[in-house]
């Protein structure tokens, strides 16, 4: 029986008008979260960061963690992935450079033909939904009590 490797990455979920930013690497066919692996000691944000620079020439903005998913890596054998996701926003226009080849925005609750990670299909976006659908009803209830005050 073959040992199962893991790989640790940070992750960020920037999500628009209910659709989430994901990237392409040069040479595979499954899209993934902007990120990457801290190297050595870096902290998490630090490497996101600095891979959100290498990836889409783009700055983050401010951020919130919302925890790890473990999922089956992309497109690699007998390997598991940890995704410890950022929810928040790019600070520029993102542009692929580096080893992103591309780059799409996916319908969190439809997100169609487009090959994802397993990852993000299993766990980020079904998280990502709920998520949603919790603050669209937080705004609904906010809505409705400043309109019964005025």
């Amino acid at each position: 029986m073959s040992a199962i490797n893991e790989i640790q990455k940070v992750g960020l979920a920037m999500v628009e008008a209910g659709k989430l930013l994901v990237v392409r690497k040069r040479g595979t066919k499954l899209f993934i979260l902007p990120g990457g692996k801290p190297e050595g000691t870096e902290a998490d944000l630090d490497a996101l960061h600095r891979e959100l620079m290498e990836e889409l020439h783009s700055r983050l903005g401010p951020t919130t963690y919302e925890g790890a998913f473990e999922d089956v890596a992309a497109e690699r054998a007998n390997t598991r992935v940890v995704v410890r996701l950022y929810v928040g926003q790019l600070l520029d226009r993102p542009e692929p450079a580096s080893e992103i080849e591309e780059f799409a925005w996916v319908p969190l609750s439809k997100p169609g033909a487009l090959p994802l990670a397993p990852s993000i299909v299993n766990k980020i976006l079904p998280y990502l939904c709920a998520r949603e659908s919790a603050s669209g009803h937080r705004r609904a209830r906010s809505q409705r009590g400043r309109s019964d005050r005025l």
